[in-house]
């Protein structure tokens, strides 16, 4: 009889445990929602496009200010502008992988543009061949 209320006590201590993990995850999914939610206006004049980080305490950000695209450094506490973007062509690539809303394309997107290159070099290879 010792043995069942053992059971019964392991089974409301888990059962609650599940319960309190629940609550905390999906507070946190909640909160980082809003958190995205709060960051990511339409209006915003200051948009990170891409952030590539180098290190511990050092990254690279593409920002887009108030249509200009900035690329900034971070380091150690510090932030400086290292170049502004203004090749048309440069331009027209990031905006062609940064679609409204700062929202990434999708795989097949991705896929997709990378097929057409791939044919594009291939046409080219055939033409370089066929001229010798």
């Amino acid at each position: 009889m010792g043995s069942v209320d053992v059971f019964a006590s392991l089974l409301k201590l888990f059962s609650a445990l599940a319960v309190v993990l629940g609550l905390m995850i999906g507070g946190m999914y909640l909160f980082r929602g809003l958190m995205k939610r709060a960051g990511q206006g339409s209006d915003d004049m200051i948009r990170i496009l891409s952030t590539k980080y180098l290190g511990p305490k050092a990254s690279i950000m593409l920002m887009d200010i108030l249509g200009q695209i900035v690329v900034v450094g971070v380091a150690g506490g510090k932030i400086t502008m290292l170049t502004t973007i203004t090749d048309s062509a440069s331009l027209d690539r990031l905006r062609g992988f940064h679609v409204a809303g700062g929202a990434r394309p999708s795989v097949a997107d991705q896929l997709a543009h990378y097929r057409s290159k791939f044919n594009a070099m291939r046409q080219l290879a055939g033409k370089i061949g066929q001229g010798k």
